[in-house]
């Protein structure tokens, strides 16, 4: 049975496959034009990196292997992709909560009396970039309660990864000194 490293090894199964990536590069730039298409490509990254750097991470737990720079790099690669992703996720559904008319979405959208007065007072408050906060009176908040706390929690992990990383970065230096330095 071929493996796919043994059908990209030959000529045309080469070539049709970069063929293939390049079809879905020009479909991708086509139906969602230019912005979305890096919006995908990074959309489609974190969810490799999410993956990938995932099963390596669980991989490298069972075997214990904690000394090996590549079980660093995994768990590094798997924090900082699910951290950024879940940031990117809580953070637009926080920012979008109170749609394009906050009004229109407090009455209409929820069913809450909308205090323009309220808003105007405290304007400052649903202008800062954290916390999240779009309330339509004193009592309601059109930004869900979770988001907050999700943000704080999807930024921790991604500094996680990122401490993994450097991990990663010192075990890879010091495998590589020689014997007679340790």
């Amino acid at each position: 049975m071929k493996t796919r490293s043994m059908l990209l090894r030959s000529g045309p199964e080469r070539l049709a496959y970069v063929g293939g990536l390049a079809a879905m590069g020009v479909a991708l730039v086509f139906l969602f034009g230019a912005v979305g298409t890096v919006v995908a490509v990074v959309v489609a990254m974190l969810g490799v990196g999410m993956v990938a750097g995932g099963r390596g991470s669980v991989r490298a737990v069972r075997e214990g292997a904690w000394g090996r720079p590549r079980t660093w790099l995994s768990l590094g690669v798997a924090g900082v992709s699910t951290g950024v992703a879940g940031f990117a996720v809580a953070y637009l559904t926080g920012v979008l909560s109170g749609g394009l008319d906050v009004g229109e979405a407090c009455v209409h959208g929820h069913g809450v009396r909308y205090d323009a007065a309220y808003r105007a007072a405290h304007a400052e408050e649903f202008d800062r970039w954290f916390p999240l906060r779009s309330k339509c009176n004193e009592n309601f908040d059109l930004v869900p309660s979770w988001v907050n706390p999700a943000i704080v929690f999807f930024v921790l992990l991604a500094a996680a990864g990122v401490a993994c990383l450097i991990v990663a970065v010192v075990a890879a230096v010091r495998t590589k000194e020689p014997r007679s330095l340790r």
